[in-house]
């Protein structure tokens, strides 16, 4: 799935595009992907950006409906386009290379309708394999396309996993899982008394306990077996079962391996619609020599996920797992 440090490169981008922009209608050519909320032709349906939003692994796309707006366009592509690339947000020094908190320039809503409330959205939840392109051809994977003036924005899905929600702002919350966000982790408030405090009292397993949205949104699959490996926490070992000094690593590794994808991708600057992940170091990396140790990378399941990890560095810690360090091949 698109994580947040994707989103991160992938919103300020679109903000520039669409901002100030009229969308004149919406193409729906996968409906299994669409949720029309506000019911009416989306052919028709118009309105101007003012606002493009990240909350959690959600992108929105706040609206003001027009009085009296214009139908929407047909359904042939619009030739042309804005013609740019637009800027992304640079981290800030001054938090350890975590960028500034997006709510200070309206890129991050911590309540689920907030700045919401009073007109329309467009809100969009990639899931595992969702991705933008501006004035691209239609291929199989494109989903919805989003009419303006002058250029489109095409949403794609290979997997047609991932939802586009047409609502009023203030119904926003009854999306599935936009209402019951946890903590945004690029916020002031993703401090570290909070993540103890949330840690102390869940006996889940630490994988699964990082990737909870309703306790800290939000940490995808990839940058969930990086931080662990960062942490050298193995991703079976139960919260309960690491000690106040792991826990604290545990944290601190959840904020600079963010910051570090954040500043890898875009330094990097890859084509809007690409999932950049050279910059890791155990994902998708099974039987590849760990970068600090040697050891083979591994991959195991939790809770019905693939997860990658380095045996060596990220050791059991005796707690019944298999110890992969007594097996032949261990520097294979």
């Amino acid at each position: 799935m698109p994580e947040l440090p994707d989103l991160e490169y992938v919103r300020p981008i679109l903000e520039e595009e669409l901002v100030g922009k009229q969308l004149r209608g919406i193409e729906v050519f996968e409906p299994v992907v669409l949720r029309n909320m506000i019911g009416g032709s989306l052919g028709e349906f118009s309105g101007l950006v003012f606002r493009v939003l990240r909350h959690g692994p959600f992108l929105t796309f706040a609206l003001e409906k027009a009085a009296g707006s214009a139908p929407g366009v047909s359904k042939k592509a619009v030739a042309g386009g804005t013609g740019s690339r637009a800027g992304t947000r640079k981290p800030s020094d001054d938090l350890g290379g975590i960028p500034e908190p997006p709510g200070n320039s309206g890129g991050l809503t911590q309540k689920a309708d907030e700045g919401l409330a009073h007109g329309l959205a467009i809100i969009v939840h990639p899931m595992l394999a969702g991705r933008f392109r501006l004035n691209g051809k239609k291929q199989s994977s494109t989903a919805i396309r989003f009419h303006f003036e002058g250029f489109h924005l095409d949403y794609l899905d290979d997997r047609k996993m991932g939802k586009v929600y047409v609502c009023k702002g203030s119904d926003a919350s009854s999306i599935p899982g936009y209402g019951k966000q946890g903590i945004d982790l690029l916020s002031s408030d993703f401090n570290m008394d909070y993540f103890l405090n949330a840690a102390k009292k869940s006996k889940k397993q630490a994988r699964v306990f990082i990737m909870d949205q309703s306790v800290i949104s939000s940490i995808g699959n990839a940058y969930a077996d990086e931080i662990l490996f960062e942490a050298r926490i193995h991703p079976k070992t139960r919260m309960n079962q690491l000690g106040d000094d792991q826990r604290k690593e545990l944290f601190q590794a959840i904020k600079s391996v963010i910051a570090e994808g954040i500043r890898t991708i875009q330094e990097a600057s890859p084509d809007l619609e690409m999932k950049y992940r050279e910059h890791m170091k155990v994902r998708n990396r099974k039987g590849e020599p760990c970068p600090d140790c040697g050891t083979s990378i591994r991959r195991a399941n939790v809770l019905g996920y693939d997860s990658f990890f380095c045996p060596s560095c990220q050791p059991d810690g005796g707690k019944g797992f298999i110890d992969w360090s007594s097996l032949p091949g261990k520097q294979d």
